[in-house]
């Protein structure tokens, strides 16, 4: 009679722990596809439980384009002539690995920023009032676009060696 009772109350109890999981899988949706759902009554020890069933369809659509302006093989073909033009190459590839050593602590940094509560909104605010700051000053007014493009070509033809 004991053991009839502990059997009861253990079925029971896995009744329980069953249906919640059977209500949060009816909610449960592929990503990124369109699904069709219909629920399947399946029975688990007397209760009848709703599992839903999904049929999903994906498509996929590519285009291959013939007529490329840039190729691979020039592309390539221009880095190793530049390499080879390179007289100090070891000066070239400390730039590459401090570049990419700035790269990846810069990523970092921002991560460390963004997990601290309040300062990645107030970094939002901060480069939304500057950004509204460069509109008003550069861009509105057509004086100011003309100095921009000035400063613009000045600071092009200093990068490129043009004075």
């Amino acid at each position: 009679r004991r053991a009839h009772f502990q059997h009861r109350k253990h079925s029971g109890n896995m009744a329980a722990v069953v249906a919640p999981s059977a209500i949060l899988t009816s909610r449960v949706v592929a990503p990124k596809a369109r699904a069709t759902r219909t629920l399947k009554a399946t029975t688990f020890k007397g209760a009848k439980l709703a599992q839903p069933k999904f049929a999903v369809k994906r498509a996929v659509s590519t285009k291959a384009v013939a007529d490329s302006k840039i190729s691979t093989d020039e592309v390539l073909k221009t880095i190793a002539d530049k390499w080879e033009d390179t007289e100090n190459k070891s000066a070239v590839i400390t730039y590459v690995a401090g570049g990419a050593a700035l790269v990846w602590l810069s990523g970092t940094v921002v991560g460390a920023i963004n997990s601290i509560p309040i300062l990645p909104k107030v970094m939002e605010l901060v480069g939304l009032g500057y950004s509204s700051w460069f509109v008003y000053r550069y861009v509105l007014y057509k004086d100011s676009r003309a100095e921009l493009v000035e400063q613009f070509d000045a600071l092009k033809n200093k990068v490129s060696g043009e004075f």
